[in-house]
């Protein structure tokens, strides 16, 4: 039986750390960063730039990390990798402290753990801008503010912020099915100044957890090497062990 996996933050739009159950969100006592911000009120339009900017790349790389915690509980997970649209993913992936390696080419979809490999359902939702940007029609913000300009890694960035509403965002874990879904979420995109294309998207949040009451979400996802060569070659240990009869 395949197992369920998501690469993507959350946007984002990302993937999730709970077990399988329902939880709701509640949109309080979100963290906002404390610097200089200014409503900006052409920030709606350069964020939606941004990420038509990217709409019609075919290939990026993906760091990204996300971290639940509610009290004592901690949960984190990171992923590493490549993603060549429209069906493409090689990527690694550590959820809990368990390593994970992905490889899926279209609907032959394959995650290794423990030196085995074992089939997956194919990740669908590859591009993270088009849940961005649905998001932004449908519940566009009140206010979109900027901050002050950061570079990441090499990357000078413009940054804008902004609290976004309605977000559904399914999140699921590898091995279980449960859902997330956050109404309210504090945004913050970075845009690189030299091709004004989309270069990161943090996210935090508050999500309820039956059982462990209210937890603090938080998410990073950096895009860069966008339309580079992609390696798409299936590991060989992966061929070997669906060649052994």
């Amino acid at each position: 039986m395949k197992r369920s996996l998501s690469i993507g933050l959350v946007s984002l739009f990302a993937m999730a750390l709970i077990s399988g159950c329902g939880l709701t969100s509640t949109p309080t006592a979100l963290t906002s960063q404390i610097v200089a911000r200014t409503v900006d009120p052409n920030g709606l339009s350069q964020v939606e730039s941004a990420l038509l900017g990217v709409s019609n790349d075919h290939s990026y790389q993906v760091k990204a990390g996300m971290t639940v915690a509610a009290g004592h509980y901690l949960r984190r997970i990171s992923y590493y990798g490549y993603v060549s649209l429209p069906g493409f993913v090689s990527m690694d992936e550590t959820i809990g402290g368990v390593d994970y390696q992905i490889y899926q080419m279209n609907n032959f979809a394959y995650a290794k753990t423990g030196g085995k490999w074992s089939p997956i359902q194919p990740i669908t939702d590859l591009t993270p801008w088009t849940s961005m940007l649905a998001l932004l029609h449908s519940h566009p913000p009140r206010v979109v503010y900027t901050l002050p300009q950061q570079t990441l890694v090499s990357w000078p960035c413009y940054v804008y912020q902004f609290r976004a509403n309605d977000l559904n965002t399914s999140l699921t874990k590898l091995g279980a099915k449960g859902k997330l879904i956050a109404h309210q979420a504090l945004y913050t995109v970075y845009v690189d100044v030299k091709d004004g294309k989309l270069r990161q998207i943090q996210v935090q949040s508050t999500v309820g957890v039956p059982g462990l009451g209210t937890a603090s979400l938080e998410s990073t996802e950096l895009l860069f090497n966008y339309n580079k060569i992609v390696p798409m070659s299936a590991p060989s240990d992966l061929m070997t062990q669906i060649e052994l009869p």
